[in-house]
Order: structure tokens, then sequence, then C-alpha cells
């Protein structure tokens, strides 16, 4: 059973959809269940187009139109699919993977009877192509509003693939906390152990995005910001905001040190307010609460220890690393059990300091409150 697909579907027919066309890596990843490869490299530089992902809101099943080696992998594992491959750079023959690809999409409307200009069909508009765009004969409306809402709670699939990406972020923090006991070592080779004990605990290379910063450059937001050909000295700051992908599925967790461990008073209070702004907007995160409830308890937070909210407290994550709702004062979504997120208020000295503080745990709303899913410990106490 594939319970995404068939969320999407229902939001699809409330929003009165006979169906959709779908191309962002997120939401083919999200209604097939097999995760789309991030478009980077080879592989990308020869596929012509997107994936798409074609939904029958009549009768939950779709047709994948990807690249031809991907065909026997979405097979196997994107239940309530069929597959229509495209070809993309062959050694040996000529290829023509664009009109392939039209004619595809032609065939998968067709198959899906979506191809008549009677149907009204839900298209991602920002990520389907204008080629393929132009070979849609029906009403269109623009997908985003009901897969939101598809995408808002998140079924037992995805929770226990989303614990799995947590305590893959647990191996990256606990590895960070070991490499800033002590100084002298490379921004760049502590990035690389960091990953190399992600990817043993996987099994295989998984996608990592965000920064680990030393040093002055954590005193101010200017994500990405490293890792840099840089030494850490005794007293340095650590800052580490990690976003990885595990089967289609994120985590982002974030958590501050001292190289050498002997924080000062100051850097004590800034490192304190940030954890205790993050405790709080987690707390926050009760069914029937609203985002901006967590928004204002992390902000209460700060104003304990005179310090300002630098920025939002967190977002919703899942087969995108930074979803909605987001943590900030003037979205009053009402919080429900399901819900995922990270949680990452932060304090900076500015321009002119030294130090800076972000701290970001994962959290599972659930009927009885709050999940903490993150188990790394505070890094600074």
């Amino acid at each position: 059973m594939n319970h995404e697909l068939a969320k999407t579907c229902e939001e699809l027919r409330r929003a009165g959809a006979d169906g959709a066309v779908l191309g962002s890596v997120e939401h083919v990843t999200y209604v097939t269940n097999v995760e789309q490869p991030i478009p980077v490299g080879a592989l990308a530089a020869t596929t012509v187009a997107p994936w798409l992902a074609i939904v029958s809101a009549r009768d939950d099943c779709g047709i994948v139109l990807a690249p031809e080696g991907m065909a026997p992998s979405l097979r196997e594992h994107a239940p309530g699919f069929e597959v229509i491959g495209f070809p993309t750079f062959d050694s040996f023959v000529a290829t023509d993977p664009r009109a392939r690809y039209v004619d595809g999409l032609t065939e998968a409307l067709k198959t899906l009877g979506l191809d008549s200009s009677a149907a009204t069909l839900a298209v991602e508009w920002d990520w389907v192509p204008v080629l393929a765009g132009a070979r849609i004969p029906a009403r269109q409306i623009d997908a985003a509003d009901p897969l939101r809402r598809a995408r808002w709670i998140k079924t037992d699939r995805e929770i226990a693939l989303l614990r799995t990406a947590s305590r893959l972020s647990d191996i990256g923090q606990n590895t960070l906390a070991q490499l800033c006991q002590e100084a002298g070592k490379n921004e760049i080779a502590m990035w690389c152990e960091i990953s190399n004990q992600i990817f043993m605990e996987a099994g295989q290379d998984i996608p990592l995005t965000g920064e680990l910063v030393t040093g002055p450059r954590a005193s101010v937001v200017l994500y990405p910001n490293g890792p840099r050909n840089r030494i850490t000295a005794t007293g340095d700051a650590a800052l580490m905001d990690l976003s990885g992908r595990f089967q289609g599925y994120w985590f982002d967790c974030t958590n501050t040190h001292i190289i050498g461990g002997r924080p000062t008073s100051e850097e004590k209070r800034y490192a304190k307010a940030s954890q205790d702004a993050c405790e709080a907007a987690m707390a926050a995160l009760k069914p029937g609460a609203k985002a901006s409830d967590a928004a204002n308890a992390a902000e209460a937070a700060f104003a304990k220890h005179g310090l300002p909210m630098a920025h939002y407290a967190g977002h919703q994550i899942g087969v995108s690393v930074n979803e909605l709702p987001r943590l900030v004062p003037y979205d009053h979504s009402v919080i429900e059990p399901g819900m995922v997120f990270s949680v990452e208020p932060g304090a900076y000295q500015g321009k002119d300091g030294t130090f800076g503080a972000r701290s970001e745990k994962m959290v599972l709303v659930t009927e009885s409150g709050p999940e903490i899913l993150s188990t790394f410990a505070w890094g600074i106490s």
C-alpha cells in the first residue's frame, strides 16, 4: 500500500483535480516512495528534463516518466506506479531524449485517461518544464496546495524514515563532539571524518549539506559558511548545522561547542540562551498549539537571557529539508500529531564579536506531546 500516493490522490480530489503532473525532486520522491536523485553531476547533465510523476486521482495510481536506467528500480519499489523510460546519453547509439520525453508524457496521460480537455490536472508549475506543459491538454490548476496538505502530516512509513535520519544526525553530532575535544584540526578534515562516520552507519554515501564553522565566523549567520581550510585553536567556537538525506528523507540538526571545552561566561550565556529557546519551542509543539506559539516561546526564552530572537525558530522536515509550517510569529498553523520539526533558534554576537550559538534538534509531535528524536547532548553546559 502506497499511503503517500493515497493521501495525494485524496487531496487532489478535494481540490477538484482528476490527477497531477509533478516534477520536483521532493514530490516525485514522496508519491513514488523511491528516492529521486538530487540533480547533480553527469546524470543530471545527460538527462533532458526532470522526472515526472503523472498521478490519476480517479484510480489512485500513476506513471513515472524517468531515465531508462532507473526504470528497473522504480518498477520494483514504486507501489501503484508503472514506468515509462526515456533515454539519456548513449555512448554507441544516437538518442533523441527530448522527443521520447514528450511522447512518454503523452502516452502516460492517455493511459491514465487524463488526455482530455475535459480533465483537470494539478500541475507543479515551478518544476514541470515548458516542453512537457505544452503537451498537457487538460485544464490546469497549481499542485502546490494539495501536495502541501498531503505532506502536512507524516505517515508511519515517513516517521520511521525520519527516525533513521535523526539517528544518522546523532552520529554526525557525536563525532563533532569528539573532534572538538582538542585543537589543531582542519575544518575540512573534520567534515570528512563526520561524513565518514555517517556513511559507515548508513552503509552508503548520502547527500550532506550545511555548514561547519569555527572561530569568529560563528558570530554571524552567513549560511552556508564552511568548512574552510582553517585550523582550530583552543577556545574557538565550533558550530555545525548539518543536513543529510537518507532514502529520500532529511535530517537537520545543529550543535555548538568550544574547542578544548572551556567557554567563557558570555559564551555560556549565548549558548544557554539558544538551548533554552530550542527546548522551549520544542515543548510548545503540542497538538492544538500553533506554530507561532513555538516561535513566541523561543523569543521569551531569549529575553530571559537579555538577547533578541535572531531568526526563525524552525521548520517542518520530510522529503525536503525545510518544509511548512515554519516556526515564525506570523504563522498560526495548528500543530497536529504526526508532524516532524527541526527546531533551530540561535544567538550571535555579530560581526564585531567572536561567538555565536545555534541549537537544533528534531521533534515528532505525538498525541501526548513532543517526542524529541535527537539524542545528542548539547555541546556547551
